[in-house]
């Protein structure tokens, strides 16, 4: 019989790339025939002599909010919460995201989903031992955990709202610049925005309607999915690189570069690949499909085998 998963994620917000996959990747293991629910995600912290005070604070801050707020997840998903009532025992594979810290859960049989780099949100990180370690894509770099394996296969998983994201029906003069910050904050500006639009707090439906109209788009995240859907829209897209990071780096596969400017000396290249874009996003939103059905062939096998795995 197959282990059923449970995915730990926040509560569903559009605007949050992290979350969407999370609460996807539940509704495709649900779609392909596997048992899988989300679970409400766990705050946890690295708590020293220095910063003692201010993780207790966040810790009653998010215990409070989360207590009052309700948790919200997509409707056309398939993501049933898990019950409490069930124990979590060695029926179970949880999935935490990289942010997770330790093994909050206690599952005996643990998967850790690497959406961005390992410590890059909050500068440690720390992972429970005998865990299956699964890349989101190549732009993540390779990384090892002591008693733990990781996959030689990614665990991409998208889901991008192309009923939103669209050219206007009759192309105008396109004329401004939009641009966003998010996880590029503290990133040098490349040009003065006084004058343009801030994306960052809007809706996918307003950021749509800004796109149809703008002729640029400037990311200083670097790995955000705006930076497709600006494409999808009609904008030229345009990536502020991070210091140090060539564009090989960035991400090596040349396809996941179709569209977009990886700084301001590569808009070339950003319009002669933009028509292959929502070729290219159609083909992933397919293969997230095959990629979550040979993910759980691999773990049910891994955790299925026991202490011989390693």
């Amino acid at each position: 019989m197959n282990k059923k998963y449970i995915v730990m994620a926040p509560s569903y917000n559009e605007n949050s790339g992290g979350i969407v996959v999370l609460h996807k990747l539940c509704d495709l293991l649900n779609s392909i025939g596997y048992e899988a629910y989300v679970m409400p995600y766990r705050y946890s912290y690295y708590v020293t002599r220095y910063n003692i005070f201010s993780a207790g604070f966040n810790f009653l801050k998010w215990s409070v909010w989360n207590w009052f707020r309700p948790f919200r997840t997509n409707e056309s998903f398939n993501t049933p919460l898990f019950s409490g009532s069930q124990p979590i025992d060695d029926e179970f594979i949880v999935i935490y995201a990289e942010v997770v810290f330790g093994n909050p859960l206690g599952a005996k049989n643990a998967v850790r989903w690497l959406l961005h780099q390992p410590g890059y949100h909050e500068g440690v990180f720390y992972y429970s031992p005998c865990e299956l370690i699964y890349k989101f894509n190549s732009a993540i770099r390779d990384f090892e955990y002591p008693g733990s394996k990781t996959s030689g296969h990614e665990l991409k998983v998208i889901h991008y709202p192309t009923d939103l994201y669209y050219p206007p029906e009759k192309e105008a003069v396109r004329d401004g610049t939009a641009y966003c910050v998010r996880k590029g904050k503290g990133k040098k500006l490349i040009q003065d925005h006084s004058q343009d639009t801030l994306i960052d707090d809007l809706s996918h439906s307003q950021v749509a309607d800004v796109f149809r109209k703008c002729k640029y788009f400037i990311s200083y995240d670097e790995y955000t999915a705006y930076s497709i859907f600006a494409v999808l829209c009609g904008c030229i897209s345009v990536v502020v690189p991070g210091d140090g990071v060539p564009i090989e780096s960035w991400y090596p596969r040349e396809q996941d570069r179709f569209g977009i400017a990886y700084g301001l000396d590569n808009i070339e290249w950003s319009i002669s690949t933009a028509s292959m874009v929502k070729e290219h996003v159609l083909q992933e939103e397919q293969k997230s499909i095959d990629r979550v059905a040979t993910f759980a062939e691999e773990s049910q096998l891994f955790f299925s085998i026991g202490d011989n795995r390693f």
